[in-house]
């Protein structure tokens, strides 16, 4: 946890561009296969890393539901590289939801793109949430 209230740092782990990924994600969407589909790193969220950090921010009986999603590019995605992806979901109560805003980087310590997702905090039926 940050000093900060209701903050949870967020990395630093790696990720990857994979390309059977990125081309999986691409027809799952319906996207061509010529460039990296821009919502592609939505799917990093998903990793049991971040998944993990992600669940002790959302907390017990309670479940993330996706809200919105925005992504800012450096540059493009290249198919193959790893990169490092570190940040902080941020906790809102009204209404009850994650900010999560983390930054890409390659190699070289250069951001490759940045993205922020909002997932609203919905409680379990029959959670017991005391």
């Amino acid at each position: 946890m940050s000093d900060a209230a209701e903050e949870i740092f967020l990395g630093p782990f790696e990720v990857a561009a994979g390309r059977d990924d990125l081309a999986a994600f691409a027809a799952a969407v319906g996207a061509s296969g010529d460039r990296p589909p821009a919502t592609f790193p939505i799917v990093w969220l998903s990793l049991p890393p971040l998944r993990a950090a992600l669940n002790v921010a959302v907390g017990p009986g309670r479940v993330p539901v996706h809200e919105s999603q925005s992504f800012d590019y450096e540059r493009p995605l290249r198919p193959g590289e790893t990169l490092v992806l570190a940040g902080v979901a941020r906790r809102e109560h009204s209404p009850e939801r994650l900010i999560v805003s983390v930054e890409a980087k390659g190699r070289d310590g250069r951001i490759a793109l940045t993205m922020r997702s909002v997932l609203r905090v919905v409680a379990l039926a029959g959670a017991d949430l005391k």
